[in-house]
């Protein structure tokens, strides 16, 4: 008797059971080639994990429609779904898009205009699988946003866990899923120009009253009450950006390095010059 409702909590363990397998396979290599000399691998690190990823997707969803995880717990896709255009498709998500993007990091790491285009790619994904977790939540369908994308849907001829009844774990198992991927979300976000707009919107709508961003005509003059207008300590190599606050070097390179658009704390300066103070 085929079942047509499978549980979330199967669902995502499936889900987890590809991870480990999949790392579990990693450790198996590194672990064959300990002894080699260091740094033969690091360079083809990324056409590893292609082969690595080629092999499962081949001997298991190619072959079986289902992955390994999904085979552990008696799942499988529905072969009714699953034409070879998908299986093309699948393989190009799961294994060469993250092919191009592992090969990418390496072999362009300088390359801004590149990485500044995966930056926002991956972001996009998070966010698309952030909306489909949440779209899996409510409605028990399509853990993975590339099963949702193509129509996949699942099957079992059994469930390996009917015993389960601890309802509590369950909510437990799903609430971890949204949190890490919120958490690896915020972890993508330019939390200082995210802090500068979130400034901008208040300043604006409670109308706090401050300076012309033009910037102060006044020169920056350091005396012993200085303090830096980041760290409001006192000023350790002094800098200015343009207007007449003072701030440590290290507080505005970095301020300046996360966020290029970073504005005077006191005035809402936005200098694009980092000098030196000179006192006379």
């Amino acid at each position: 008797m085929t079942l047509n409702y499978v549980p979330r909590v199967t669902q995502l363990d499936a889900v987890q059971l590809d991870k480990q397998v999949e790392e579990l396979l990693r450790q198996s290599l590194f672990q064959a080639t300990k002894y080699f000399e260091p740094g033969i691998l690091q360079p083809v690190l990324p056409e590893i994990d292609l082969i690595i990823r080629t092999w499962i997707f081949k001997y298991s969803v190619y072959n079986q429609k289902s992955t390994f995880g999904q085979k552990m717990l008696s799942l499988e896709y529905k072969k009714d779904y699953f034409s070879h255009n998908k299986l093309y498709w699948y393989y190009g998500y799961t294994v060469g898009l993250r092919y191009l993007k592992d090969r990418a990091l390496y072999s362009l790491t300088s390359n801004t205009e590149v990485q500044s285009f995966l930056h926002k790619l991956e972001t996009f994904q998070l966010i698309g699988d952030i909306l489909n977790f949440l779209r899996f939540i409510q409605s028990g369908k399509n853990p993975l946003l590339i099963d949702f994308i193509l129509g996949l849907e699942l099957t079992a001829e059994k469930l390996t866990r009917e015993d389960l009844t601890d309802f509590s774990w369950t909510r437990e198992l799903l609430w971890h899923n949204f949190i890490e991927l919120i958490g690896t979300a915020i972890s993508l976000m330019n939390i200082f120009g995210l802090k500068r707009k979130i400034s901008n919107v208040l300043k604006y709508a409670w109308w706090r009253s401050h300076k012309n961003a033009a910037g102060s005509s006044k020169p920056a003059v350091m005396t012993l009450s200085t303090k830096c207008a980041c760290c409001n300590s006192k000023p350790v190599l002094p800098h200015t950006m343009g207007c007449s606050h003072i701030f440590c070097y290290y507080c505005l390179m970095a301020n300046k390095t996360a966020d290029q658009d970073f504005t005077c704390p006191e005035c809402y300066y936005n200098g694009k010059s980092i000098d030196r103070l000179v006192m006379d």
